[in-house]
């Protein structure tokens, strides 16, 4: 099963994603994920440091709750992707949408300045 963790930092609502992002993981966390961002008015940074697979509709759940929230004039920032996940991310072009942190100071630092 998987889970969502999530946490604030003032007024930085923190999101940690589970190891495998795959197809069932995601049709479980899809709704709570948006939900949990959509109640929150603020910016949102997500943990994806423990993201070691990623499927399609992974990518998919994180580009549609980035458009949402820029909709509502607020950030989703990134953090954390290890090595493989970037890769995905340079090919796929998704590091052009997405702002992505090196690491959950850094991300608050820019969510906050």
């Amino acid at each position: 099963m998987a889970e969502l963790i999530q946490e604030t930092n003032g007024k930085v609502l923190i999101v940690r994603l589970p190891a495998r992002m795959d197809a069932a993981a995601v049709r479980e966390l899809e709704e709570p994920f948006a939900k949990t961002i959509a109640d929150h008015n603020g910016p949102v940074l997500v943990d994806v440091s423990k993201v070691d697979f990623a499927a399609s509709l992974a990518l998919r759940m994180l580009m549609m709750n980035l458009k949402d929230q820029q909709s509502r004039g607020q950030n989703l920032m990134l953090f954390g992707l290890q090595v493989q996940i970037a890769e995905v991310f340079r090919k796929t072009r998704f590091d052009t949408l997405f702002t992505i942190a090196d690491d959950e100071a850094s991300g608050i630092e820019q969510l906050t300045a």
